[in-house]
């Protein structure tokens, strides 16, 4: 027998599901997919990032599932960030939280922590090249060593990109791209999922209200605030509206 999900009351649940009801007063709906709406969830959900938390040493890392919580149109959110990654204004990452879970980050700031964290080091010159001739030019995931080898890239310039926190290893002969320092990012995110339900859980079986939630002092070791956190629960459906 499966476990529910903890649930959370949302005081406008009941307008929008009456969502197909047009001129609706005082409805107000999750935003469509228009790209305008994508980039402005984006824009939302990026600003909630705690930058001072890691020092500013990382760009603002959003969950592409946070996304699907602030605009109901999954396809289209898929859609709008293939076309900014195509467009070399954000860059898709995986940050080993799973297959489906991936990080969406601005590429140019990206490149400008990516090269302050090697700033004044021998590996600075290697650091910028590899942004410019591969992550600049090729949009994926990951690289294959033959890939790294047409790019100019031996096994010696990719063992110090993996020390310099640009690639992690995928499999052999496989690199994830990688941010600088992510790994503190995620051991954050994993510790402020499990204070944000240990704290849902704890009103036992009554719905908690959402707006209640969100403007609660955040629990110990939800760092990054409760409502980033919640957009990474409720989009990844952990919990339920």
């Amino acid at each position: 027998m499966s476990r529910r999900r903890p649930r959370l009351e949302d005081p406008s649940a009941a307008l929008r599901a009456k969502r197909r009801r047009p001129g609706l007063p005082g409805e107000a709906p999750r935003p469509d997919g228009s790209p305008a709406a994508v980039e402005a969830a984006l824009g939302a959900v990026a600003a909630l990032f705690p930058r001072r938390l890691f020092g500013d040493a990382l760009p603002p890392l959003v969950l592409r599932h946070q996304l699907y919580d602030v605009v109901r149109d999954r396809t289209a959110v898929d859609r709008h960030l293939n076309r900014l990654r195509d467009e070399g204004r954000v860059r898709l990452l995986h940050l080993g939280l799973g297959p489906d879970a991936l990080g969406v980050v601005s590429l140019e700031l990206y490149r400008e922590k990516a090269l302050a964290a090697v700033a004044g080091s021998p590996r600075e010159p290697l650091v910028r090249r590899f942004l410019e001739a591969a992550v600049a030019t090729s949009p994926g995931l990951s690289f294959e060593q033959r890939r790294m080898r047409e790019l100019g890239f031996g096994d010696s310039d990719v063992t110090h990109l993996v020390a310099a926190g640009l690639l992690t290893v995928r499999d052999a002969g496989s690199w994830w791209l990688a941010v600088p320092g992510a790994g503190r990012f995620v051991r954050a995110l994993l510790r402020g999922r499990r204070a944000v339900l240990s704290l849902v859980g704890r009103s036992g079986p009554r719905p908690l209200a959402l707006r209640e939630l969100r403007g609660a002092r955040a629990p110990p070791g939800a760092a990054l605030g409760v409502p980033f956190l919640l957009h990474d629960l409720l989009g990844e459906g952990r919990l339920r509206r």
